[in-house]
């Protein structure tokens, strides 16, 4: 049987798919992926995925904003220009933003200075947020807390944590992207045992291709948003549903969460 689905987290804009990125997501629409969000990382980024996501009207869509790896690019002018842009009907979250200090490639102060600022824009208009940490669970939180009434809106992108962290993002509100660490026996272990208590009205599947290719791929240099199946059975079957169930919530969780009416 047939089953829809929407990536909430592609790269299109990565090098690897400098030379077929148009056969990418045409492989992408043909695998039943209906509708793919881009990450944008940079203020540049946002610029040049807002550009393709014109090229594919209600297909594709992107967020806006700084990668904290990029928070160092993070100007005063930072809040001005990420409002401005999100004013386009397909921007629609804030991002990826948060806090990395697992490789620190721009200063923690500057990381939290440029996170917060992404949590007052979205304070301001309401969009969601697409959100990244790494080793960073506690400053991440206390952000959040700081800035943000609960239930926050938005969703912990690549979540990779334990049960812990997950249900902390959950008493907040936050959705939980699922990507293909799940299928990475090697690493996999905490997160396997986090979903099978992931409520599935809160669950978001993404590819974030070109990377995190599922393992049970062989000889594939990267990742592509058609993938997104290969992920989506294999969380279903480790919460123990049809995957038919969750690849229809999922698209339901999506175009609720990012405000899609297609």
């Amino acid at each position: 049987m047939d089953m829809d689905y929407i990536d909430i987290g592609v790269n299109l804009l990565d090098s690897s798919f400098e030379e077929d990125r148009d056969e990418v997501i045409d492989r992408a629409f043909n695998s039943n992926v209906q509708i793919l969000i881009n990450t944008s990382s940079s203020m540049e980024d946002s610029v040049r995925s807002l550009n393709l996501a014109k090229k594919y009207p209600s297909k594709i869509f992107t967020t806006a904003g700084i990668h904290p790896h990029n928070a160092s690019t993070g100007d005063n002018s930072l809040k001005e220009s990420l409002t401005r842009m999100l004013q386009n009907d397909c921007m629609v979250a804030i991002g990826e933003c948060g806090l990395d200090y697992f490789r620190n490639l721009s200063p923690k102060d500057k990381q939290l200075s440029v996170f917060k600022t992404h949590l007052e824009v979205a304070k301001e208009t309401g969009l969601p947020l697409f959100l990244h940490q790494r080793d960073a669970h506690e400053d991440f939180t206390n952000c959040l807390n700081e800035v943000l009434d609960s239930p926050i809106h938005g969703v912990a992108h690549c979540f990779t944590g334990n049960i812990d962290q997950m249900n902390a993002y959950l008493d907040m509100g936050l959705y939980i992207g699922i990507t293909g660490w799940i299928c990475d026996e090697r690493r996999n272990a905490d997160l396997i045992k986090a979903v099978k208590h992931l409520p599935l009205d809160k669950v978001l599947i993404e590819t974030d291709s070109p990377y995190l290719i599922p393992r049970s791929l062989k000889n594939v240099r990267r990742n592509e948003p058609m993938n997104l199946s290969i992920i989506a059975e294999k969380l279903a079957d480790e919460m123990g549903i049809e995957h038919s169930q969750l690849a229809n919530q999922s698209v339901i969780n999506s175009k609720k969460l990012f405000n899609l009416s297609i």
